[in-house]
């Protein structure tokens, strides 16, 4: 189960830095079909690639690490950085942003939670106390 959550996550990251470098390219996708590109969506769009690429990045090195240490803590930064994409998708009528941002508030937060629990305690490692 483990290797199938970091797994997801993984395809989550490459997601989002997939997207911010097609919005570096092409800053047009970002926005509503037809809206004519702008100097201040060019800028919006290599600002969105300069965090989204690294955070990505540190997310996928942890991940094909299998690191304990630090991936709780940036799950949740990812996952609170595509909870702001999916709310700016739907604000903006954005239909992918609004999509992959949810989806990947959901894995990442959860993902969180998930590997955050204490491990399950079984007859086996003396949750039963003979006492």
């Amino acid at each position: 189960m483990r290797r199938a959550v970091l797994l997801l996550n993984a395809v989550m990251a490459l997601g989002s830095a997939g997207s911010a470098v097609l919005g570096m390219v092409d800053p047009g996708i970002l926005s509503v079909p037809g809206t004519e590109v702008s100097d201040g969506m060019d800028m919006y769009a290599q600002a969105y690639g300069v965090r989204a690429i690294p955070l990505a990045a540190g997310l996928l090195y942890l991940l094909a690490r299998r690191a304990d240490r630090g991936l709780t803590p940036i799950l949740i930064v990812a996952g609170v950085a595509q909870l702001g994409d999916a709310v700016i998708g739907i604000e903006q009528g954005i239909t992918g942003m609004a999509i992959g941002g949810t989806l990947g508030a959901t894995v990442h937060l959860a993902s969180a939670w998930w590997l955050s629990r204490p491990p399950a305690r079984t007859f086996a490692s003396g949750a039963i106390n003979a006492g």
